[in-house]
């Protein structure tokens, strides 16, 4: 195996929209958005023969003391055996060590596109867990499926309240970029009523006007008496469409428009020809799990009540360069998770 930088973006995209749940942290775009933040951007592919086996694009953080390489849902691997996985994942780490030099690379942070049972033996020791950059456990939801099937397989209630919204007549369109402003506005609104750091709106804004030229980055709204009520920004990537930030407003929260809003963008997505609906992030199925989070439990009784399937993957990973001051920097991760 061997390690091919790639600077040109067609041959990069062909590989990483081919592979089943598309990672769109891996695509281009999002590292043309990370490069609009000032970050060093770069792509390899793991080569086997004449064929592409792995990709992972890297971007460059920096922090006050140190900075770090991440690899955000990455390496995407179109080989499937464990075993020529793990070699590629060591043949790509050896190889960053001489192609990403800066003096202040503390390591290298991966969160590889493996689900957690496909990933048994795939890090070497030296690995250490980390708390998870992009969700390690999520929903997936297979739109291919009839309408009917998906409603069938919903909660009661979560069909109930479909119904509670079109009852109340809530319309749901595709939103333009007239609608980003008051999208920014029901964010904030939802960070203060729900107790959580959100991100800020330079973030949220150029992420969409960086991303929605090419079709990734859409925005979907649900109105009721002419009044925005719920606003996702979506991407759609590959086979898949991921609800990235949602937000709603605290009126009128009796005609269910969330439910509304993320039912028809199923139905949507199903048109479209996308396979999944990736609700991006939830809870595992147990308490005593690595990623667990108390505050979560909320969301992820809401997205389980639509009735996909939890999909848990490898989660985040880091390789100290500087074993010494890694342990320093992170004593509470340095034995193996």
């Amino acid at each position: 195996m061997r390690i091919e930088e790639v600077t040109e973006r067609t041959t990069w995209e062909k590989f990483v929209v081919a592979q089943p749940h598309a990672a769109f942290p891996q695509s281009w775009a999002w590292g043309d958005f990370q490069s609009a933040f000032g970050r060093d951007v770069r792509r390899f592919f793991v080569m086997d023969g004449d064929c592409a086996t792995a990709a992972c694009q890297v971007i460059y953080r920096a922090r006050r003391l140190f900075g770090y390489w991440l690899a955000p849902r990455g390496p995407v691997f179109a080989e499937r055996s464990p075993q020529k996985i793990r070699q590629a994942f060591v043949r790509l780490c050896e190889t960053m060590y001489g192609k990403l030099p800066h003096p202040s690379t503390l390591f290298y942070r991966f969160e590889p596109m493996l689900e957690a049972r496909d990933a048994r033996g795939v890090f070497p020791l030296r690995f250490r867990r980390q708390h998870a950059m992009d969700p390690a456990v999520t929903i997936i939801s297979d739109v291919r499926k009839t309408e009917e099937e998906l409603l069938a397989r919903m909660h009661e209630k979560t069909r109930y309240n479909i119904r509670v919204a079109a009852k109340h007549g809530v319309s749901v369109r595709m939103g333009a970029a007239g609608d980003l402003e008051p999208f920014l506005a029901l964010t904030r609104e939802t960070a203060i009523r729900d107790g959580f750091v959100s991100h800020d709106d330079a973030y949220l804004r150029s992420l969409y006007e960086t991303l929605s030229p090419c079709g990734m980055a859409r925005l979907r709204v649900a109105e009721y008496e002419g009044k925005i009520l719920a606003a996702n920004m979506e991407i759609a990537y590959g086979d898949t469409v991921t609800y990235l930030h949602g937000a709603s407003s605290s009126e009128n929260r009796r005609v269910m428009a969330p439910f509304a809003l993320h039912w028809q963008t199923m139905r949507t997505a199903r048109e479209e020809g996308f396979a999944y609906y990736d609700w991006w992030g939830c809870n595992p199925d147990r308490v005593s799990h690595y990623y667990y989070k108390p505050a979560w439990e909320g969301i992820t009784r809401f997205k389980l009540g639509w009735g996909g399937e939890r999909v848990e993957y490898a989660g985040t990973w880091d390789l100290p360069i500087h074993r010494v001051l890694y342990r320093l920097a992170f004593p509470q991760f340095w034995f193996r998770g």
